[in-house]
């Protein structure tokens, strides 16, 4: 057992909420820490799925020893990070696992952040706090010694750091250009996508302040960036020579959907990428199921469904932020588009889409918040303070 790394992220994260959050998020923390230890040490080694642990694992060993990693370019750049806590701490997995627990408890900081900066109205946010604390399967997976918890934690705080610029100034977003090179090591798929965004928001808001509003305008904005993506995509991460070779590749192990497609021509690719972000947000479908892992990422399904419900609903009904809903809307769809068009397994489609299933929290959140007010209603506790006032919550 890592017994060192155990107290040293402990001691972390007690000096953190010694400053931070208020006693609901302190006590949340401190359990779901605790929970994702217990997942680590004790639930993970006795499940019969050994995933690519034990390929993070041997390249963090050969940058430990100090032999060269084979790997690709996100791997070894993650394996400095896992070898250097081997070289700190015990050389095994469940260190990093250990850690990863840590960043798990963290994403809920930078993700009430994107709420309040998404509802402006939004005074009070533990729902979105424990939702993204608590969310089953996002729960089980951060706790898996691989690189996800990192990339997952890297990219809400990216966006939190973005949106708070308006605010704060230009300089408070200067720790957002380490944040997205080291984003960019791990998943630069994430970090073109939250560029996009930016792209997208800066267009939006320019042509706003030159007194441009009407709706088709802005359609057009969004489809030049649109545009754009879709060229980072082809140029950059994966020319159409590659795309079938990462389908294939990607459609392998007992939780494949949609096998043997191929894509002919990019308009193929365009044209099934739509149905393909349906996939990858909502995969597994009950006709899927043929396994227990299969009903266990089923029952996520369900809670993603409900999410994308509320989000909706909120977005409809209750104020917000129009830059911040550019922005983190471009992102989401972006997401969850790009990664459809190659993902073809729903085990990966449930690490793949954390992120976004963490947005799909923020964007619901005057939804969670009501259900936060009613459970104390139920519970005859009254809540320290209100959210929202009186007539947003009535809408929600």
């Amino acid at each position: 057992m890592p017994v060192l790394a155990i107290a040293v992220a402990s001691l972390f994260l007690l000096l953190l909420m010694a400053h931070y959050g208020d006693e609901r998020y302190r006590a949340a923390a401190a359990v779901a820490f605790v929970g994702h230890l217990f997942v680590t040490l004790v639930v993970l080694p006795r499940l019969p799925y050994a995933w690519d642990i034990a390929y993070f694992h041997r390249s963090a060993m050969d940058v430990a020893t100090g032999t060269v990693v084979t790997g690709s370019q996100t791997v070894a750049s993650f394996a400095a990070f896992q070898g250097l806590l081997y070289t700190l701490f015990s050389p095994q997995p469940t260190t990093l696992g250990v850690f990863n627990g840590l960043f798990a408890v963290l994403v809920a900081i930078p993700a009430t952040s994107l709420a309040r900066e998404l509802y402006p109205q939004t005074k009070d946010t533990p729902a979105v706090a424990l939702t993204v604390l608590f969310l089953p399967l996002p729960f089980l997976f951060t706790s898996i010694p691989m690189r996800d918890a990192l990339a997952v934690l890297l990219c809400i705080t990216l966006l939190a750091v973005c949106l708070r610029t308006r605010t704060n100034g230009a300089a408070s977003g200067l720790p957002a250009i380490p944040l997205w090179g080291l984003l960019y090591l791990l998943r630069p798929e994430l970090a073109l996508v939250v560029s996009l965004g930016i792209v997208a928001t800066t267009l939006v808001s320019a042509a706003r302040r030159v007194g441009v509003q009407s709706v088709p305008t802005l359609s057009v904005i969004l489809g030049v960036v649109g545009c754009l993506g879709f060229s980072l995509f082809a140029e950059v991460l994966l020319p159409f020579q590659r795309v079938n070779a990462q389908l294939q590749r990607r459609a392998t192990g007992g939780a494949v959907y949609l096998d043997g497609m191929a894509y002919r021509s990019w308009f193929d690719f365009l044209l099934a990428a739509p149905a393909r972000g349906v996939y990858f947000q909502f995969a597994p479908f009950p006709l899927h199921v043929d396994s227990a892992f299969h009903l266990l990422a089923l029952t996520g399904t369900v809670v993603v469904i409900v999410l994308f419900v509320s989000a909706a609903r909120s977005l409809y009904a209750c104020e917000f932020d129009e830059t911040a809903a550019v922005f983190l809307g471009v992102v989401y769809l972006a997401g969850v588009v790009g990664y459809g068009t190659i993902n073809s397994n729903f085990g990966t489609n449930v690490r793949h889409r954390m992120v976004f299933d963490f947005l799909l929290v923020v964007f619901a959140s005057p939804i969670l918040h009501g259900w936060w007010l009613r459970l104390h209603e139920w519970l005859g506790v009254a809540p320290s303070e209100r959210g929202y006032d009186d007539e947003q919550q009535r809408k929600a």
